[in-house]
């Protein structure tokens, strides 16, 4: 039944976002040949600066659009499935809550980190057609391949070791986030019968300002050991340091994960009222 569910889920969403998707790398040419005008030694004229700084604004703000247009259609596919007339429907189906819950969060953590690829893709595309193409040398490609060996030193050698926990740690705060937001709405439709949105949107920076403030703190405190620990860089690089301390946040973000989806899960099984 999961399979089925992570069907319809995946079309309800692919339906818009794959317009959005082609538009950012069309954005992107478009950005990477307002640069080539920009960084032209020729003189050109003045109009053509003007039209290069207008679609470049628009290039700005329509990768922006694609990042917003991508978060509602994911989180808006949670919202009417579950707390509008739909999910009178959708609570009746043979399906456990369970399953419901994990279909949505697996098409939330992958249409989110599809959309985070496609930016990189189209900013680096950008980039590289109208700046990188023409500028790098030989010679400084060369010299880009020696900072990588010097990199790959510096890491002792866990490079496999630290890609493999960065992209860990960036599906758990996908994961995360996105279990984060799925309570707000929760709670939200709860607590309340009307604007439910504007209540899940002042619950969500609430909350997302309070964690915040505890993380600075965190931070400060861990200010110390962490200057020290990158001071000493180059003497520490035989170590895995650095990957434990990773290893250390995947756990306490997974924690995290649990607690989140242990308490959305029980929200839905416990609290929720379609009544």
């Amino acid at each position: 039944m999961l399979k089925k569910l992570l069907k319809y889920d995946f079309k309800a969403v692919i339906k818009y976002w794959w317009i959005a998707a082609l538009s950012s790398v069309a954005l992107s040419l478009i950005g990477g040949w307002c640069i080539t005008i920009f960084t032209n030694e020729k003189e050109l004229p003045p109009a053509l600066y003007i039209v290069a700084t207008l679609l470049m604004i628009v290039v700005v703000l329509g990768f922006s659009a694609f990042a917003i247009l991508s978060t509602i259609l994911i989180f808006s596919r949670f919202y009417k499935n579950f707390f509008t007339d739909e999910g009178y429907l959708t609570f009746t189906l043979p399906v456990k809550r369970s399953s419901l819950l994990n279909s949505k969060l697996i098409v939330s953590t992958v249409m989110s980190s599809l959309t985070g690829i496609i930016i990189f893709i189209d900013i680096a595309a950008m980039l590289w057609f109208g700046l990188l193409k023409d500028l790098i040398t030989p010679e400084e490609k060369q010299e880009f391949k020696e900072i990588m060996a010097e990199g790959y030193s510096l890491m002792g050698g866990y490079i496999f070791v630290y890609l493999f926990e960065i992209i860990s740690l960036l599906i758990l705060l996908s994961v995360c986030s996105n279990l984060f937001m799925f309570i707000c709405i929760t709670i939200a439709s709860i607590i309340t019968k009307k604007a439910k949105v504007l209540t899940a949107i002042a619950i969500y920076y609430f909350a997302s300002s309070a964690v915040s403030f505890f993380v600075q703190i965190f931070y400060l405190f861990g200010l110390t050991s962490i200057d020290a620990w990158l001071t000493n860089l180059a003497d520490n690089r035989e170590c895995p340091a650095l990957a434990l301390i990773m290893l250390s946040v995947i756990l306490l973000l997974a924690i995290f994960c649990g607690l989140f989806y242990a308490l959305q899960y029980w929200l839905l099984d416990r609290k929720l009222n379609l009544s």
